[in-house]
């Protein structure tokens, strides 16, 4: 087995496994039954499809955010205004969805789609020509960035946009909304879980094939090693940071659709309750691999719909403070891990 692939399993491993122990140690503290709570909240989630659906619904667009994320993850952007761009290009997807009712599917749902696509890739161009050309830290323009999105959409859509006395857009066509996984099987039944989590899946699959088996993907992962170096073998820095911040960010609007298209109709704001900064956890977790944020973002949807199962017994909040404890555990043991292999040599 590859040594780098060695070394993630076991900082994966590890990771989970000291998150385990402190999460069973907070709730001991507590005073309440850690196998008790897990094991009630495994039984929801795996012994029913609807719990499995639900959980599935809350994966969806974590896989699509982590794929966006890990493109500039791996030219070492960390781009940490996916918040603001799943925002932004969702707004526009369900106002332009909306305006196009009068019009087929086939025609206004890829069109609304690419629209928000546009929109979001428009701020991830904003940070990487201001990290290119001024060597701004991107970590401080895109936080700086959310704020102002979410401001943006906030004015618009309360004077032009919203339905009256709430604060969501109007619904789009009936005809428009993706058909759920219980049309196709009985197993899903009740569920929210629909047809995105396909095209997440799809998604990940076509990221882990431009990181790793194209030029491109060489290139974006060279830079991520050493930008410098890059330089000296040709490869233009500036334009592959320019293209995986735009295209992370483009990726990050698709995401919407399983809110959008696939639950509620129509945009709501607040819809996205910070999932965009979860999407970071899921994308370190997976040590930006595709394929590895499939079963990362799992394990965080587990996490997410496995709160609302427990809160009568402990509040929802403890399943965040476990994935803080994840982000956390990811930094210490991967250096840990990266000096031990260094040492062995």
């Amino acid at each position: 087995m590859n040594i780098n692939i060695r070394k993630n399993i076991v900082s994966v491993a590890l990771s989970v496994i000291i998150t385990i122990i402190i999460s069973f140690l907070l709730l001991l503290i507590l005073k309440k039954d850690p196998v008790q709570i897990y094991s009630l909240m495994l039984k929801d989630i795996f012994a029913s499809g609807y719990g499995i659906g639900q959980t599935l619904f809350k994966t969806t667009p974590l896989i699509l955010l982590g794929c966006g994320l890990a493109l500039c993850f791996h030219a070492s952007i960390f781009n940490i205004g996916a918040e603001g761009q799943l925002n932004a290009g969702s707004f526009v997807i369900g106002i332009v969805l909306y305006y196009l009712s009068p019009l087929p599917a086939f025609f206004a749902v890829p069109v609304s789609i690419i629209a928000g696509m546009l929109v979001s890739s428009l701020f991830g161009i904003i940070p990487a020509l201001i990290k290119i050309k001024k060597g701004v830290s991107e970590v401080i323009t895109t936080i700086m960035l959310n704020f102002v999105v979410l401001g943006l959409i906030n004015y618009f859509l309360l004077r032009f946009f919203a339905v009256k006395a709430t604060m969501h857009s109007e619904k789009i066509n009936d005809s428009f909304m993706f058909p759920k996984l219980s049309v196709y099987s009985d197993i899903f039944q009740g569920s929210t879980v629909n047809i995105s989590i396909i095209l997440a899946l799809i998604t990940a699959v076509c990221c882990y094939i431009v990181i790793y088996k194209t030029k491109y993907g060489y290139k974006l992962r060279a830079i991520g090693f050493n930008p410098t170096a890059s330089k000296y073998i040709g490869v233009d820095v500036s334009k592959i940071i320019f293209s995986s911040f735009t295209i992370g960010a483009a990726l990050t609007a698709f995401a919407g659709v399983n809110f959008i298209l696939g639950y509620k109709g129509y945009y709501e704001f607040g819809f996205s309750n910070n999932i965009g900064f979860t999407a970071i956890a899921v994308t370190l977790l997976a040590k930006n691999n595709p394929i590895g944020i499939i079963f990362s973002a799992f394990l965080f949807g587990i996490l997410d719909y496995g709160g609302l199962v427990v809160n009568e017994i402990v509040p929802k909040e403890i399943m965040l403070v476990v994935q803080g404890v994840i982000i956390l555990a990811i930094f210490s043991v991967d250096k840990i891990v990266k000096n031990y292999y260094l040492k062995k040599g």
